[in-house]
């Protein structure tokens, strides 16, 4: 009830923005322009998704949690004091949509009340905008803004907060403070230290590895609009046009090829670090599976450069070189699914033809015939995820708008998945 209660305001006001986003469906002509209403506030320019990928995010983790705690996992003793229960981080996913929704609400009401020319660029705007807002939602502790000491916002005070139902930034600026730590450890590595958090933390922002291109592209656009008085004629009606023609080169740039690798150059450099701290050889193989997302990067930005028949099965090849490592270091290693034979490691050093005991952590109560029924439906939801993300986003596909917009969601359901098994390898590994 508590719940509920806290987070009536936020209800409210996705309501109140629902309405006024039908309200403008509906004043539309046709099914078909509705649509079009309906595409330019979520995923018809690059600009648009990642904020709507976050909320995407906070929604799997917050399953995952209660997943977790369900199966009698203590998710503190594997990922440290700042998880947050399922509750807060729903909440945290609402407050941030009610956000994005309303900055996307602006130019459409500037465009249907005042007239306003420039549309696009009122897009392009707010949506910069939606992104600032994320980033201090998300990581930007209040204590710490107005430079109190890290007791104002430390695990024990935070959770006092929420015994007493206190503000949402107050509940949740321990966790956020955490994570904004983690985020800038993980860029540092392998100069910063490495935990299993990190690792969670880092292995997201490789799925979002689309996600950091599309906010590379949204700052280039931004930025050759603001100064260039060539698209100045772009109005209200050329909201699509204005996207095409200001985006130029953006997205065929090297920097653009850059922001996608970033997630796996953070990956390999932490693999590094814990293998000159720990010396097993895991980590160097670890760091080998995470290299060969290089390749298929570089190729995917051969092939939107210069697209040609030969860019195209380079694609696929690299493609399905990264995604069958990951693929079996996933069930080896992320998820043990395996038996190990003595002293064994690395793939290739199990028992394939039998499971590890306890069969599962997550399904402990279940029946055996259960457990290898689900466990069957994660590897093949696994195995179809892993290529179809890697030749969507790397490569020369038509899955522009909506059809990237899907592909994005289906691979952080997929880390969703993999995060929650996961974590039961981690905290069957650790005791």
């Amino acid at each position: 009830a508590t719940g509920t209660h806290a987070a009536r305001g936020e209800l409210a006001l996705l309501g109140a923005l629902s309405i006024a986003f039908a309200t403008l469906t509906l004043r539309e002509a046709s099914p078909h322009d509705a649509f079009e209403v309906i595409s330019r506030l979520f995923w018809r320019s690059a600009s648009a998704r990642p904020p709507i990928l976050l909320v995407v995010i906070l929604i799997g983790w917050a399953g995952v949690v209660h997943c977790g705690q369900a199966a009698g996992l203590r998710l503190s003793r594997a990922l440290g004091e700042g998880v947050l229960s399922p509750r807060i981080i729903l909440r945290s996913a609402l407050g941030l949509l009610d956000v994005i929704l309303l900055c996307r609400l602006v130019p459409f009401v500037a465009q249907v009340v005042f007239n306003t020319e420039h549309f696009g660029r009122w897009c392009l705007f707010f949506d910069i905008i939606a992104y600032i807002a994320c980033i201090l939602l998300l990581a930007a502790p209040p204590s710490a803004c107005c430079g109190s000491d890290e007791a104002g916002y430390s695990s024990e005070r935070c959770k006092a907060h929420q015994r007493y139902d206190h503000g949402w930034l107050l509940q949740t600026a321990h966790g956020r403070s955490s994570l904004l730590r983690t985020l800038i450890e993980s860029l540092c590595a392998p100069f910063a230290p490495v935990t299993f958090w990190h690792v969670i933390v880092a292995d997201y922002a490789t799925s979002m590895a689309k996600a950091l291109g599309d906010v590379h592209v949204t700052g280039c656009v931004a930025w050759y609009a603001g100064i260039s008085p060539a698209y100045s004629h772009l109005t209200t009606d050329t909201h699509g046009v204005f996207w095409e023609e200001t985006r130029g080169a953006c997205v065929t740039s090297e920097l653009n090829a850059w922001a996608l690798a970033l997630p796996f150059w953070c990956r390999l450099f932490q693999c590094l670090s814990v293998l000159r701290r720990t010396g097993e050889p895991k980590n160097f193989w670890n760091a080998i599976k995470y290299a060969t997302a290089f390749p298929l990067v570089y190729a995917g930005y051969l092939d939107r450069l210069a697209p040609t028949d030969q860019t195209r099965r380079l694609v696929v090849l690299t493609a399905c070189v990264q995604s069958s490592a990951t693929f079996a270091w996933d069930l080896c290693m992320d998820w043990g699914l395996f038996k190990k034979r003595r002293g064994g490691l690395l793939c290739g050093l199990f028992e394939v033809d039998q499971m590890r005991e306890p069969k599962s952590l997550v399904f402990s109560k279940r029946s055996d015939l259960f457990i290898y029924a689900a466990y069957a439906g994660l590897v093949l939801f696994n195995f179809s995820l892993r290529f179809a993300w890697a030749l969507a986003v790397f490569g020369h596909v038509s899955t522009r708008g909506m059809g990237m917009l899907s592909f994005e969601i289906a691979e952080l359901a997929r880390r969703t998945v993999w995060a929650l098994f996961r974590i039961e390898w981690e905290y069957h590994e650790k005791g």
